[in-house]
């Protein structure tokens, strides 16, 4: 992989993260046995051992959740040994935003640390040693939405569970790129008004993220998407998707989704889309809710030009108005104006 060109993200750029408050300080604690048992909640029951015996040790953990994903920040006052063994459950990707920690798994050993995160998958056995004072920024994914979302860009939906190179590597594009969405998703947990809290908006973004990792770090899946050949490419997949499409257009949609529903991978599904629409799916969405807000435009003057793009999934309002003139040849508001207007002249007609 290519190294990345512009200055990347590291841990460091998220040592002092406004996301982390008093309201979600799951813990601060003195003793061992707390500690412990509050990580154990939000992870694993495991084995924690102090390094070296001291009478100082603390520690700390914030907790966010949205959807299946967590982000934690947790950090030891001393070197602490960490064995959890097999994760099971989920997969961790854990960040040193100063300091270092050294992780072993599968007989493999590296160190962690602010440019190279831990991708651990839920079957790798695991140890690691965190060094004092060495904060940690944990993305916590549930195993079964992971798979599943992985088993939809599979053939025939092969049951495959991810199974990652553990060392994520920030100063790769791929790297990068995954920081960069992460960066993105904290800014939104930390903003109550961010775009990102509409479901829609979120839907397609998680599964951004997870894509990132697919087809960004070295896994076990890679190679069997890359060598799969696509099926013979049929119209009915493309129909049924675009009727799946209009009966759920006000739902929270991905290509995911939309290839299950069509019984095709994501990549028969793009490939579909291409050759018979020349688009892609996600773009041919789009047009169909534009259709619809255009629709609710004229019809529906109860509803502001803001909730009506809400409802139909635009959540940013300056591009919303710009794509709908490209389309249409005039401003959302416009439409509004003049279809008030027209009921007016109509009902002055009349009487």
């Amino acid at each position: 992989m290519q190294q990345a060109n512009s200055p990347a993200l590291s841990g460091r750029h998220f040592h002092n993260e406004s996301l982390f408050s008093a309201e979600n300080l799951l813990f601060s604690a003195q003793d061992l046995e707390t500690t412990c048992r509050h990580v154990g909640k939000i992870f694993k029951p495991h084995v924690l051992k102090i390094s070296e015996q001291r009478t100082d040790f603390s520690a700390s953990m914030h907790h966010v959740k949205s959807g299946g994903l967590s982000i934690n920040r947790l950090e030891y006052s001393t070197d602490v040994c960490i064995e959890p063994d097999f994760l099971d459950q989920f997969y961790l990707i854990q960040i040193p935003t100063s300091g270092y920690a050294e992780i072993e798994f599968a007989q493999q050993k590296f160190i962690s640390y602010a440019q190279v995160a831990s991708l651990i998958s839920p079957n790798q056995p695991l140890k690691m040693r965190w060094h004092a004072n060495s904060p940690q920024l944990i993305l916590k994914i549930d195993q079964q939405d992971f798979a599943q979302h992985c088993r939809q860009h599979l053939p025939d939906g092969e049951h495959t569970l991810p199974i990652f190179q553990a060392n994520l590597d920030f100063s790769t594009q791929s790297g990068g790129y995954f920081l960069q969405l992460l960066r993105t998703l904290m800014d939104a947990l930390a903003c109550d008004q961010h775009p990102l809290h509409h479901p829609m908006a979120f839907k397609q973004f998680e599964s951004n993220l997870l894509n990132a990792l697919i087809y960004g770090q070295p896994n076990n899946t890679l190679a069997k998407i890359d060598a799969y050949k696509d099926k013979a490419i049929s119209p009915y997949f493309i129909k049924r998707a675009e009727a799946y499409m209009r009966e759920h257009l006000h739902e929270a949609l991905n290509v995911e989704i939309l290839a299950e529903q069509a019984g095709v991978s994501v990549r028969t599904l793009f490939a579909g889309f291409k050759n018979f629409l020349s688009t892609t799916p996600m773009a041919h969405l789009k047009e169909l809710r534009f259709e619809q807000a255009h629709l609710e435009l004229i019809r529906n003057e109860q509803l502001s030009v803001t909730e009506v793009a809400f409802k139909w999934g635009f959540t940013h309002l300056g591009r919303f108005s710009q794509e709908y003139k490209r389309r249409y040849g005039e401003l959302p508001s416009s439409t509004r104006r003049f279809t008030v207007y027209e009921q007016d002249v109509s009902t002055q007609k009349c009487s």
